[in-house]
């Protein structure tokens, strides 16, 4: 009886500690999320692998038309999903200070990563890491993507013995890349830092840069008579600089090719949903007058592909209309109805290195479709 008893008190007290925070979102009158499972919050399909965090952020968009935050719980911890662009241009930009950190890469696991800017939580190092990077090359990081082991292993070991030889070369006899700056740049000689930044360099920004291209030609052999516009695009802009030669004033002149590529980022994001966590209280104030108070540690994400994607702000989202994305429509539009690079300071600031790539071989490839 008496272990029975103990047995009822254990379990009692083991739900109260999976469930207390459960209602967290209920006593702000936030509209919440059904079906959340005690201890798994409503990621329990995602644990199971029935679906990922966008189709979470997918459903809580879709499934609240008429609410401009979403609460949701990630285990136990109470996140948040913005339906409004504006809110979201106060987490991401007006009060960056309160929404500063993401998501956070564990240093001992994956050591390089964790040298990502995108992934450093504290400030003064998360500075300091960007700056460094964009010193490289204006533009020298994409959204982040985890190395496997075997090709970090890869990276470093190649890596040791180029620096190697290259500190043995004399300055006059130094090849001019961006290995050579990134070296140049180092002052303390941060080997780490130096084999972190050619990895993001050439990881994330050509394998970013690959996919993009890839939804953007996959939405060319679906749309014949865009790809026929936008060939005939880039056969004048080619003509029109130094006799047909592909050169970056060239690629400048690309403007409906760039909204093309602009507009299948709209419809296939990289990153379909963005996550930032609060590090201070904070209340946010939406339009239709809800106040949701946020305490350090609570999450926020933004559900990029949904926004993108929204009737209410775009006009047929399903169709391909580069149009969209003309100085016209632009001006009229909210900035942060587009996010595929994010916005703020922690925007991914390789856009325009990863632009170029994308444009250039599209200006190329678009001649071999039909």
């Amino acid at each position: 009886m008496h272990l029975l008893l103990v047995l009822i008190f254990v379990l009692i007290c083991a739900y109260w500690y999976l469930t207390r925070t459960h209602n967290y979102w209920v006593k702000q009158n936030v509209p919440t999320m059904p079906g959340c499972v005690p201890g798994f919050g409503h990621v329990l399909p995602s644990l199971l692998m029935r679906e990922t965090l966008k189709d979470l952020a997918d459903r809580a968009y879709r499934g609240f038309a008429d609410s401009s935050v979403v609460g949701f719980y990630f285990m136990r911890k109470p996140m948040i999903v913005l339906r409004d662009p504006n809110l979201v241009k106060l987490v991401l930009q007006s009060d960056f200070a309160s929404f500063r950190n993401g998501r956070k890469i564990n240093e001992k696991a994956d050591p390089l990563m964790a040298k990502n800017p995108f992934f450093i939580h504290d400030l003064k190092a998360w500075r300091n890491s960007r700056a460094r990077v964009v010193s490289h090359l204006s533009a020298a990081i994409l959204n982040a993507s985890l190395i496997p082991r075997r090709a970090e292993d890869f990276f470093r070991n190649t890596l040791l013995g180029i620096l190697k030889h290259r500190k043995r070369q004399s300055q006059t006899s130094k090849p001019n890349d961006f290995l050579q700056f990134v070296l140049d740049t180092n002052i303390q000689d941060d080997v780490e830092s130096i084999i972190a930044d050619v990895i993001i360099y050439h990881a994330d920004v050509y394998e970013t840069s690959s996919s993009t291209l890839a939804f953007f030609v996959n939405q060319l052999l679906r749309h014949s008579e865009e790809q026929e516009k936008i060939r005939q695009h880039v056969r004048d802009a080619t003509r029109t600089n130094e006799g047909g030669q592909l050169t970056y004033e060239a690629l400048k002149a690309m403007n409906y090719l760039e909204q093309a590529v602009y507009e299948s980022l709209r419809l296939i994001p990289p990153v379909p949903a963005l996550l930032q966590s609060c590090v201070q209280n904070t209340t946010l104030v939406s339009q239709d007058g809800l106040e949701c108070r946020l305490c350090p540690g609570d999450g926020v994400l933004i559900p990029v592909l949904g926004l993108q994607n929204d009737p209410k702000h775009w006009d047929e989202p399903e169709a391909f209309r580069p149009e969209r994305f003309g100085p016209e429509q632009l001006a009229k539009r909210h900035k942060y109805l587009f996010l595929a690079f994010g916005e703020g300071p922690r925007m991914c600031v390789g856009m325009r290195l990863g632009l170029l790539l994308s444009i250039g071989d599209g200006s190329q490839g678009i001649f071999c479709l039909r």
